[in-house]
């Protein structure tokens, strides 16, 4: 099949070729009326996906924390590190200061999963220091101390469309988990720690938040604001002078933090996804392919004839348009939806380093460059026209190969199937081509 791919390819533009050398003396004020255009959707892709090696999750505008059961992808589970700091230039807990209480809350950006789970979240001091200008990668982990801070070891249920009451006020949707009182005292007790950030942050290195199993056969991943006001440690306490007294330690943009993603593949009950992904076989992309975000799984497509195939014109072909097209074939899932948009890593041909293509939105814009879900089609559309015409004239440090991944994957947590290389004609991964030969 993919033979027959390059062959018909070929084909065409030998024959738009041919029908060029006839007038080529009548380029120029004539060429709407002397010029056609070609189209070809039969260009050979070969892809596969695989697992993610690396991103970067430390100084992203989230992070997120919760437990997944996903029937294809398997288990997934998200864990926060992060710093807090002062929430002024001094602090004065008075005489003989005593915990009341003392509460994380976490503000909620987003979520992704089943809001009827709980998931067991577990609160653990870190005993290991986080520096503002390391490179923190989603693998990476630190020491903390194993006795939980929790209150009560108890499963959290999320409301993300409900305000939060608390003593009458009415506050954005937050996840409240209370500490233990031991902790609150201990740091009432070290107030002398804490006359300026660095001092603070080196007598207490932070948090490490992590989520445990679920309840239910989903459970959920929770996108939190950690940079919000509403994302901080409360400690409520009274002394010789007051009671009903407050301090926040917030988490600022600051304080180093990152997201830790961890993930059990072999819980998957999808044979098809177990055998490409972990076990290598790459022909199955031929039928269906994945991404997934949370540092998880990328596909990797490759044009393999697409130079040979108008070498025959010699730089005589202009690209009007390329466009790649991907179709959702993810099953009808309640909670474990498609994302919102997708995007394209281009790949240096010498380095193997991730490049942006030419049309990439970061040189021209969205609405040019493309990526976002078509809820009515089921599919996304790239723009590459310019990353297509580069490949063809031999102008480009990239390779005829690029990398499709989730759009923010270190602040997303949603995947995708989607339609392979030879899969049916209204679902299969395809490059829709444009051309002007002459």
């Amino acid at each position: 099949m993919k033979k027959y791919f390059f062959v018909t390819l070929l084909a065409a533009i030998i024959g738009c070729f041919a029908s060029c050398q006839n007038e080529t003396s009548s380029i120029g004020l004539g060429l709407i009326d002397e010029v056609g255009t070609e189209f070809n959707d039969t260009t050979t892709i070969v892809a596969y996906s695989f697992l993610e090696d690396s991103i970067l999750t430390n100084k992203l505008s989230a992070n997120i924390v919760g437990s997944l059961h996903d029937p294809v992808f398997g288990d997934s589970k998200a864990t926060i590190y992060t710093q807090f700091a002062l929430s002024g230039s001094s602090v004065n807990f008075g005489t003989h200061p005593v915990v009341d209480s003392v509460v994380l809350t976490l503000q909620l950006s987003s979520y992704y999963g089943d809001t009827n789970s709980r998931v067991g979240i577990r609160v653990y001091r870190l005993t290991e220091s986080l520096s503002p200008d390391e490179k923190y990668y989603h693998f990476n982990t630190l020491n903390y101390d194993a006795t939980p801070l929790n209150y009560s070891l108890t499963g959290y249920s999320i409301q993300p469309n409900t305000n939060v009451v608390v003593d009458t006020n009415s506050y954005n949707p937050h996840l409240r988990i209370r500490l233990s009182q031991a902790f609150g005292q201990y740091l009432l007790n070290n107030q002398s720690q804490m006359h300026s950030n660095s001092s603070f942050q080196q007598f207490f290195k932070g948090l490490c938040i992590e989520a445990l199993s679920h309840t239910g056969s989903t459970g959920y991943m929770l996108i939190t604001n950690m940079t919000s006001a509403l994302s901080c440690i409360s400690l409520y306490y009274h002394n010789e002078s007051g009671s009903h007294l407050k301090y926040d330690f917030a988490c600022n943009s600051d304080c180093a933090r990152f997201t830790h993603f961890s993930h059990n593949y072999q819980n998957s009950s999808y044979p098809d996804f177990v055998q490409q992904v972990l076990n290598g076989q790459q022909a199955i992309g031929e039928e269906i392919l994945f991404v997934q975000a949370t540092g998880g799984v990328k596909t990797r497509l490759t044009f393999p004839h697409l130079q040979q195939a108008f070498k025959e014109l010699n730089n005589r072909v202009v690209i009007n348009k390329a466009e790649l097209v991907i179709t959702n074939v993810s099953p009808d899932e309640q909670y474990l939806l498609q994302p919102t948009s997708i995007t394209i890593q281009g790949i240096n041909a010498n380095t193997g380093k991730i490049m942006y293509l030419p049309d990439d939105e970061y040189y021209t814009s969205t609405s040019y460059f493309g990526g976002n879900y078509d809820a009515q089609k089921h599919e996304y559309r790239f723009r590459i026209t310019k990353y297509v015409q580069n490949l063809i004239l031999q102008n480009t440090d990239l390779s005829n190969s690029i990398n499709l991944v989730v759009k923010g994957s270190g602040v997303r947590a949603n995947r995708l199937m989607f339609g392979g290389t030879q899969l049916t004609d209204d679902k299969r991964l395809r490059l829709e081509l444009s051309y002007t030969c002459y």
